[in-house]
């Protein structure tokens, strides 16, 4: 019996040593993937750098229509100055250079067509912290504005009213999730004809589902842009957010207006009751991320290129995703039928 009892313990183990191996910490070619990365604030704000040089050199970073007088100008700007000063204190010692050439050494394993980008750093004088992060991928070129990473109690962030909600994620480990993100809006497929909430929800959990691959070993919070707290809300209360969206009959609604509500950076998730300034924001986010996940345990022979290129509907249905509900009271306005989310689910 003691043998038949060990030999049960072992099976339950490697059962769950299975179930919990990452599919997407892959070993990857010793051979190191080495970027080049380019800092245009440092010729810019370098006043023995001729702005004729400076033009010839980066002729994208300029507009014709712009006179040379007033590119002069901010080249002197005590303000900008003191923000590319701050950059460049910020990121003295900051490994993020590292971890984007982590990054794209798995972007390479999974995309083996697609070139490198050059990177090209800059500090946008507090213009581009809302969007720091632009990727061209034909071009073969990435721009990061490292003013949009200075920290989440960053004084400039301060004097610009950034929201906390905003500012949380402004961290110089934030830079790599928003490459991917940048990365995603370039490579997975945007479709307009499919636009209901549960198209919206799959469409960011595949952005998720890239974090996943190209940053195997960090933190789900930080790909989402959650604190630890917010995650296990999340996770605590997934079967009620689910219940919620299946009872006021959102899965299948055309309504835009969820998008805000539910998948649009926010401090909380807009429920319309008591529960929301409980949640994180992007909620339908982080639903879409699990359902993403789901389809993918079911079908684990696809590949990762075929999971983007794959059809948001089809994800869901075939994701059998049904969340079980919790203790939670939600309070929904009004129950209606969903005969067309149980032809999913049958």
């Amino acid at each position: 019996m003691k043998t038949i009892n060990w030999l049960l313990i072992l099976m339950v183990f490697l059962v769950v040593s299975c179930g919990n191996e990452n599919r997407w910490d892959v070993e990857l070619p010793k051979e190191k993937v080495e970027l080049k990365f380019t800092d245009i604030s440092k010729d810019f704000f370098d006043q023995k750098v001729n702005l004729n040089v400076l033009q010839s050199k980066y002729p994208f970073f300029f507009d014709n229509s712009v006179e040379n007088a007033v590119w002069e100008e901010q080249r002197k700007d005590t303000t900008e100055l003191a923000v590319f000063d701050s950059v460049q204190k910020t990121f003295a010692k900051s490994n993020y250079q590292d971890e984007l050439e982590s990054l794209f050494a798995y972007y390479k394993h999974y995309f083996p067509e697609e070139m490198l980008p050059q990177i090209y750093t800059y500090s946008s004088g507090l213009q581009s912290i809302y969007e720091p992060v632009i990727y061209g991928r034909k071009e073969g070129m990435l721009f990061i504005a490292l003013d949009g990473f200075l920290g989440s109690n960053s004084s400039w962030y301060q004097k610009e009213r950034v929201y906390p909600y905003v500012a949380k994620n402004m961290n110089p480990e934030d830079i790599a999730p928003s490459v991917v993100k940048a990365i995603g809006r370039e490579i997975i497929p945007f479709d307009p004809r499919k636009q209901t909430f549960v198209d919206m929800m799959v469409d960011e959990g595949k952005k998720l589902i890239l974090a996943d691959a190209l940053l195997p070993k960090s933190a789900d919070e930080l790909k989402i842009g959650y604190t630890k707290e917010q995650l296990e809300w999340a996770i605590g209360n997934e079967g009620d957010i689910w219940n919620y969206f299946v009872e006021q009959s959102l899965i299948f609604s055309n309504d835009k207006s969820y998008r805000e509500r539910f998948l649009q950076p926010g401090p909380f998730s807009k429920f319309l009751n008591e529960i929301e300034t409980e949640s994180p924001g992007r909620i339908g986010a982080w639903v879409g991320w699990q359902i993403c996940r789901k389809y993918l345990d079911e079908n684990p022979e696809i590949t990762l290129k075929e999971f983007l290129q794959k059809d948001t509907q089809e994800i869901f249905k075939a994701s059998k995703y049904k969340p079980k509900k919790g203790e939670g009271n939600y309070a929904p306005k009004e129950s209606t039928s969903n005969d067309e989310l149980e032809k999913y689910e049958n």
